[in-house]
């Protein structure tokens, strides 16, 4: 192995070397020991280098120009990766974005060298911890923490991508507050609500995006939640419900046909109904015993009915009218009815030929109605059969009675 010495003291002869260099390379870019000449690319103790395309490679000079022990450290401050390689192109090692390698010569008794390499790791560390801090991280002197940055919302609000890890905490009174498409954020991706207002906070929803199931979501006073999103829909958990106000509402749009509650539906206490039905329509309820508040907004002369899969008792709710009902598990029952009572006064509302007042559990398109100001009208099967004014008994469908 050659040495290079001073012929006079018989010390090694070390060539003036350059502290610093930044180089950006285009294509293959082959360097020059400082010793050689001021090409431009030269070996000096530090280089960083960019690369504007992949695939580069950065080639060491000869190994045998210089004594053994010659270094420098090589630092790829772009985004992509380059190859350093020896004299003859053989592969010394592959440089990472923001990654340093540090090589040296071991052996210098041929070309190519037999060469060192240490990797100093990468351009951020321990110590660099706030350029590592993202969305729900901070740093802390030289280690990373979560946070959940706190924001006070009073109006109607648009959460947006860049409030990952976000908690909002509303302060305004009836309101809505909008999530970005589940789609625009990435998985896993959440934000923390709380309603410390003085209404009803709905979460509403971008497009088809659903939260649990519902085409919605509403917190009471003084509940919250996490929510998060699969990259298509989102999901809750850690709800905090109030135990002041501990009824919560569902919407549900029907046209008929049979409509299944989750778990989470079924958890509204408080439900409502609406749609035009174009059929009959029958809703199924868990299999669990709850307490229902049910009302009945739709429109279209067909029932809508309540029971659980076993199709055991079960209800049926004429339109414009609201029941409290109890599913014991199996049956659903109304908690209105007893065995026998006493009712001094009654107030109905006004009904229609459609949808009577005052109908029958099992026809609840058969029953009275007021069908003007001052008369009463006698609804069979969702059409007008007769009319009572104080004027007499109108009955546009006729009288069929039979042989006298």
């Amino acid at each position: 192995m050659t040495t290079y010495v001073n012929p006079y003291t018989g010390s090694t002869i070390s060539p003036t070397q350059v502290s610093y260099e930044s180089i950006s390379i285009s294509s293959n870019t082959t360097l020059d020991w400082p010793v050689n000449g001021n090409s431009g690319n030269i070996v000096a103790n530090i280089i960083e280098v960019t690369a504007t395309a992949i695939n580069l490679q950065l080639a060491m000079p000869s190994a045998a120009q210089v004594s053994s022990g010659q270094s420098v450290l090589i630092k790829n401050i772009g985004s992509n990766p380059f190859t350093v390689v020896d004299y003859s192109g053989n592969t010394l090692v592959v440089v990472n974005s923001g990654v340093a390698q540090y090589i040296y010569v071991k052996d210098n008794s041929t070309n190519n060298g037999i060469w060192g390499i240490v990797q100093f790791g990468a351009g951020t560390s321990s110590a660099n911890a706030s350029v590592l801090a993202g969305y729900g991280m901070q740093a802390a002197s030289t280690t990373l923490n979560t946070i959940s940055p706190i924001t006070t919302v009073s109006s109607n609000f648009l959460i947006t991508g860049i409030a990952q890890s976000s908690f909002y905490v509303w302060t305004g009174g009836i309101g809505t507050i909008t999530l970005p498409a589940a789609n625009t954020v990435s998985l896993g991706w959440y934000v923390i609500v709380k309603n410390d207002g003085t209404g009803i906070l709905t979460i509403a929803l971008n497009g088809s995006n659903t939260i649990d199931g519902n085409a919605n979501a509403q917190l009471q006073i003084g509940e919250s939640f996490v929510i998060v999103s699969n990259t298509s829909s989102w999901y809750s958990y850690a709800y905090g419900r109030s135990s002041t106000f501990a009824y919560t509402q569902l919407v549900i749009s029907t046209t008929g046909g049979t409509t299944t509650l989750t778990n989470t539906q079924a958890s509204n206490t408080i439900q409502q109904y609406q749609g035009a039905l174009v059929s009959n329509a029958t809703i199924i309820l868990p299999s669990t015993v709850q307490l229902y508040s049910f009302q009945n907004n739709t429109t279209g002369s067909y029932s809508l009915t309540f029971q659980t899969a076993a199709a055991a008792g079960s209800i049926s709710l004429a339109q414009g009218q609201t029941v409290i009902a109890i599913c014991d598990g199996t049956n659903v029952y109304n908690s209105q009815t007893s065995t026998s009572s006493t009712i001094n006064a009654l107030t109905l509302g006004n009904g229609s030929y459609a949808a009577p007042s005052l109908s029958f559990a099992s026809d609840s398109t058969s029953g009275l109605y007021l069908a003007a100001s001052h008369q009463l009208g006698f609804a069979i099967s969702g059409v007008n059969a007769g009319t009572l004014t104080s004027s007499g008994l109108l009955l546009p469908v006729g009288i069929n009675g039979g042989a006298f």
